[in-house]
């Protein structure tokens, strides 16, 4: 007869508690990340295991042996838990990685169809177990030890337990100090006390007959208490490989490396084992300053932490041949939204720093043979058109005269072309600056021969974020009306202020305009009835900041010239009065 276990196991409500315990544990942890493959595994553990102890809990809660035996093949399928378990383990600990695709397939089907095998022979049979009632203890379940299957269910219950201690003893006694090596430990003391409660009870006891509530579930209650504990304060499924950092980073042309809050590098992918070799080795643990340099880390760090991210941060590694990377990256948060770490991509740009120099040399030969030429061009021009204008003071034939007239307007058109060719040279050269709106086109108006046309400014005080160059572009734009517009008697420059924060400077005249077939045309280079360059070059030229242009008058009426400056490139200007 059984001996007496009274109260102790308080009628298996532990079994009932552990099955809250664990399907909340799987829950939460799944929620961190649905798309990760160990989540799913892990809530998938926890989901049977809270289905296996919710059956455990009402067998020792039946009134007959038919009760039993109904509960018994209710839990049938507990071994499916032990291999889910099993596969969970492989994948968390990375084991997996190291076998080939063939091979791993293998290995979780025959864990799984064995499963599976002794879940039906306990659903359909009696082979396993069997219910039997005591007048000391009341009804309960023991094993059919005479069965073959019942042999081959707790040979491979303990198999897979004995495999699951090797697997996380070996993940842990090989893992580089650091907080994956911890991760590990919590992991594994919890696999340890889990397999302890469950050999225990499942073979230890009943090898004495003592059959009582499987003490496994009170090892899951402190497997989910380690792993709570775990992810508190060591990142446990927030900053590993398997969640933190997708499957693609595997094959990822770019380098991909994790890290925590400390510094220390937690994963990197293959590609930044390729651009850094000390990562081949291991790379958890490694400092990342150690990789860059305390100062460059330190940039970029302070970057993330001030802005969340950092894009392109270019980087040169000495060596016997100086290397470039371009850093970028981003902070990673855990379920609180409090940084944990960061991703870092990192892009070997060697090659591309080489063309860029090869370029910026090729320009600068072209911009100096541009230079020398529009020079000598100019010269000549010069002298031509010296030698025109003596030639016109000798010839007396009103024809000759005629064609003289026409040479040197080409001339001067040649002269033009050229000094426009300069400018446009100049363009994106130099920075751009804060220039004074009021100022730039004041400038522009005075140097222009403006006949009887009033200019009337209605402008805000405002400095804008433009080319140094843009004073032309107001010239062009004033000195295309004064040209074009024929009964033109004033010009009346404006600004407004947009309600999405952007500003219309607007240049109208009471001129001819322009006809809607030409209003896109017009910034077209050639177009135009003189150099046909000016529009044009002043549509590019504000483009260098965003500032966009466009003709939106009525023809007959006159041209309304709308320059659009987005908000954050313009300005009021310091001590002006607050306007809108």
């Amino acid at each position: 007869m059984p001996p007496i276990i009274p109260d102790i196991l308080f009628n298996a409500g532990f079994c009932l508690i552990s099955a809250f315990i664990t399907c909340g544990i799987g829950f939460f942890v799944y929620a961190l990340k649905p798309s990760s493959n160990v989540h799913r595994l892990f809530l998938a553990v926890m989901v049977l295991a809270t289905y296996w102890a919710t059956g455990e809990f009402f067998i020792w809660q039946a009134s007959s042996l038919e009760g039993v035996e109904f509960w018994l093949r209710f839990s049938s399928f507990w071994p499916l838990t032990i291999a889910i378990g099993s596969h969970f383990i492989l994948e968390f600990t990375g084991e997996l990685q190291g076998i080939n695709k063939k091979r791993n397939t293998i290995i979780i089907v025959c864990i799984y169809l064995t499963a599976l095998l002794i879940s039906v022979i306990g659903l359909f049979t009696g082979c396993l177990y069997t219910a039997a009632f005591s007048p000391e203890i009341g009804y309960y379940y023991l094993p059919v030890h005479e069965n073959p299957f019942c042999l081959v269910g707790i040979s491979y219950t303990a198999f897979i337990m004995l495999w699951a201690f090797l697997v996380g003893f070996i993940s842990w006694r090989y893992t580089e100090p650091g907080i994956k090596h911890t991760q590990n430990s919590l992991l594994f003391a919890g696999i340890i006390i889990t397999i302890f409660f469950g050999m225990l009870s499942g073979i230890v006891l009943p090898i004495f007959r003592i059959y009582i509530p499987n003490l496994v579930f009170i090892g899951f209650v402190f497997l989910s208490i380690l792993i709570v504990y775990a992810m508190r304060h060591y990142g446990l499924f927030v900053l590993s490989p398997e969640t933190a950092v997708p499957e693609i980073m595997k094959t990822m042309p770019d380098g991909l490396i994790l890290v925590d809050s400390g510094g220390n590098i937690v994963a990197a992918n293959e590609s930044a084992e390729n651009i850094f070799p000390s990562l081949k080795s291991s790379p958890a643990g490694i400092s990342a300053e150690s990789l860059v340099s305390p100062g460059n880390y330190g940039a970029i760090k302070d970057l993330i932490t001030k802005k969340g991210e950092i894009s392109d941060f270019e980087i040169g590694l000495p060596g016997k041949t100086t290397r470039y990377i371009s850093v970028s990256g981003s902070v990673v948060r855990d379920r609180d939204g409090n940084p944990s770490g960061a991703v870092l991509i990192v892009r070997d740009i060697t090659e591309r720093k080489a063309s860029e120099n090869a370029l910026r040399v090729a320009n600068d030969k072209l911009s100096l043979l541009s230079q020398l030429t529009r020079h000598d061009i100019s010269n000549l021009i010069t002298a031509l058109s010296g030698y025109l204008f003596l030639l016109d003071d000798k010839l007396k034939d009103p024809e000759e005269k005629l064609y003289l007239g026409k040479s040197i307007e080409i001339t001067d058109r040649v002269m033009k072309q050229i000094e426009f060719s300069r400018s446009y040279h100049d363009i994106g050269l130099e920075k751009p600056m804060w220039k004074d709106l009021g100022e730039q086109i004041s400038g522009a108006a005075e140097s222009l021969v403006r006949g009887d046309v009033q200019i009337r400014l209605k402008i805000d005080p405002v400095l804008i974020y433009a080319d140094p160059l843009v004073e032309k572009v107001f010239y062009s734009l004033i000195e295309n009306a004064i040209r074009h517009g024929k009964k033109i008697t004033e010009i009346v420059i404006s600004t407004e202020e947009q309600e999405d924060g952007s500003l219309i400077l607007r240049i109208k005249d009471d001129g001819i305009g322009i006809s809607d077939e030409e209003k896109e045309k017009i910034f077209s280079y050639g177009y135009g009835r003189n150099t046909g360059f000016g529009l044009a070059f002043s549509r590019e030229l504000l483009s260098v900041t965003g500032i966009e242009i466009s003709e939106n008058g009525v023809f007959g009426e006159g041209a309304s010239f709308e320059i659009h400056i987005p908000k954050g490139v313009w300005k009021r200007r310091p001590g002006s009065a607050d306007q809108g």
